[in-house]
């Protein structure tokens, strides 16, 4: 057998190998969709309440965590929020800190479990009179599976409803039972 003749086998061979490969890999075997993450982090754009003030944007980080519920007496699987902005931190000292940037927020989160087909809203605390707004404390409890999020973040003038802005971040993440 020639040099050439080996090489146009060899080549039939790897060809015929590479095809059943790939016939066999797409042939009716299910592939699950792998799960989202636990943790999830989003940004949305808002308008400053303070009219002098420019817009700035919000990053929001929605978790997978566990929270005691209302009149619980053991810590639910639940979407746990942190985050903050690009709003600049005042300066230290007594007189920056009189200043006219005073803000207030609030976060409302609205939630579909894709596991269980169950649904909610729920209000986070309220915080007024920062100079440097974050993410109130919120816990949505949801229970485990795929849940989809839609965070609203509210920031006011001083409170949360005193001129509103709504930043809006929407995500996909898996909250799993504590460890």
């Amino acid at each position: 057998m020639s040099t050439r003749s080996l090489r146009t086998a060899s080549t039939a061979v790897i060809a015929a190998a590479g095809t059943a490969a790939a016939v066999l890999a797409g042939s009716g075997v299910a592939h699950a969709d792998p799960a989202p993450p636990t943790s999830t982090t989003m940004t949305c754009s808002s308008l400053n309440p303070l009219f002098w003030a420019p817009s700035f944007t919000w990053t929001v980080t929605a978790s997978s965590g566990e929270s005691l519920p209302p009149g619980g007496d053991a810590l639910q699987p639940a979407v746990l929020l942190s985050g903050g902005n690009e709003l600049p931190v005042p300066p230290g000292g007594l007189i920056p800190s009189i200043g006219p940037n005073w803000y207030g927020t609030r976060v409302l989160v609205d939630w579909h479990n894709r596991t269980t087909g169950e649904s909610g809203h729920s209000i986070s605390d309220e915080a007024a009179w920062n100079q440097a707004p974050g993410i109130p404390v919120n816990r949505t409890w949801t229970g485990t599976g795929t849940v989809d999020v839609t965070v609203t973040v509210q920031t006011g003038a001083g409170w949360w409803w005193f001129n509103p802005q709504n930043a809006v971040c929407q995500g996909t993440l898996s909250v799993v039972p504590g460890r």
